[in-house]
């Protein structure tokens, strides 16, 4: 059994297979999938799926490079639909300069009201936080009491940036980039990340892993990510289907307690 936390399976470019991947849920390893959103368009699909698909649940937010979608509208709908049991968590959120700071403090307003708003449903939060780290563990001294608990997604730094997350009660998330040859910084902060701090995902439809690099992603592949990671820490694999399955029903608690089915 295991859980893809992070997988947006309402992707255009899933679309084709996506009823493959739903009626792999029921047959497969992959038996879970939280589907979050990035925008206000993507929010609005990924609750639906999750109101279609009896193991499809979704996260509401807006990414920070669509930081000028967040306005009266979308908090309407967040205020209207946050407390469906299907939505577990609001994300993703948080801070990303990769293609500059123009929108930097568009961005800080939008992971600002956010959380705000994830409060009032004491909603759990995933973070997307890109060549920000600085600005991102500033913020975290002013903000880390709004929110109870936050995962850091598609981590893709260092042991230094791990280690900095961890002292702040953060859960860390890893994806396909943990196979990758030449991401040594990342398979190093794996072997220092608590296996009890730890969840994974596959952030699909992208990163896939080895060996379907450079392929669309799919939930099935979480379990490549699974596997590099007990190699990486020396244990055994169904360990870690079983820890970070645990980790995800007690960090999306709105899922429930697993029933096994």
């Amino acid at each position: 059994m295991l859980i893809d936390t992070h997988s947006h399976i309402n992707s255009e470019k899933l679309a084709e297979v996506l009823p493959e991947i739903i009626q792999n849920l029921d047959s497969g390893l992959i038996q879970r999938v939280i589907c979050p959103s990035f925008s206000f368009d993507s929010s609005l699909s990924s609750l639906e799926l999750a109101k279609m698909y009896k193991k499809v649940f979704c996260a509401l937010g807006i990414h920070p490079e669509k930081a000028t979608e967040f306005n009266d509208e979308f908090t309407k709908f967040f205020l209207e639909n946050a407390g469906y049991e299907k939505v577990v968590a609001m994300g993703e959120i948080g801070l990303d300069y990769h293609y500059g700071q123009d929108n930097r403090q568009a961005q800080f307003d939008c992971l600002n009201q956010q959380i705000i708003l994830a409060k009032q449903f004491n909603l759990p939060i995933i973070f997307h936080v890109r060549d920000a780290w600085e600005d991102f563990f500033a913020w975290l001294k002013d903000y880390r009491g709004e929110f109870q608990k936050g995962v850091v997604h598609c981590f893709e730094s260092d042991v230094s940036t791990a280690e900095k997350l961890l002292d702040k009660d953060l859960m860390i998330s890893f994806t396909g980039l943990v196979t990758f040859k030449p991401r040594n910084d990342i398979r190093q902060a794996v072997q220092i990340v608590p296996l009890e701090k730890l969840m994974i995902e596959t952030d699909a439809p992208y990163l896939a892993p080895e060996p379907y690099r450079g392929r669309l992603n799919r939930p099935e592949y979480t379990e490549f990510v699974a596997r590099k990671i007990a190699e990486i820490k020396g244990i055994d694999f169904e360990e870690v289907c079983v820890k970070t399955t645990q980790n995800a029903y007690k960090f999306f608690d709105k899922m429930g307690e697993f029933d096994g089915k």
